[in-house]
């Protein structure tokens, strides 16, 4: 009898442990999709606009946040609105006078990268 609740609970152990390790590898996926994306809209912007490398590490970490959050299929889109709204704020705060004139002549590149 012993023996077979030894066996039952490392069944129950391994199938745990193989639904973790299946549930991390998908979240590794869609982040590095986010990773991926996030770096193209700051090589998109860093065209238009020169960063410095302050700049380039917080835009970063609010395109990988932007594009993490679009990956959730359950938003409405007046969600998504509100988050484009906040990501332009942002940037828009994170950059200069100068920078942010530039941003306002190509209202084309501040729509794709906050969308």
């Amino acid at each position: 009898m012993k023996k077979k609740i030894a066996l039952f609970a490392m069944m129950l152990a391994c199938g745990f442990a193989a639904n973790a390790q299946e549930t991390k590898a998908t979240a590794t996926v869609q982040e590095v999709t986010a990773n991926r994306t996030a770096a193209d809209d700051l090589k998109s912007l860093d065209k238009l606009i020169k960063l410095d490398e302050n700049q380039k590490s917080g835009l970063l970490g609010l395109f990988e946040y932007k594009h993490s959050e679009l990956a959730n299929t359950n938003l409405s889109q007046e969600r998504k609105n509100i988050l484009a709204q906040a990501i332009e704020t942002k940037m828009r705060a994170t950059l200069t006078s100068d920078q942010n004139a530039k941003l306002d002549k190509n209202p084309k590149l501040v729509s794709l990268i906050t969308r």
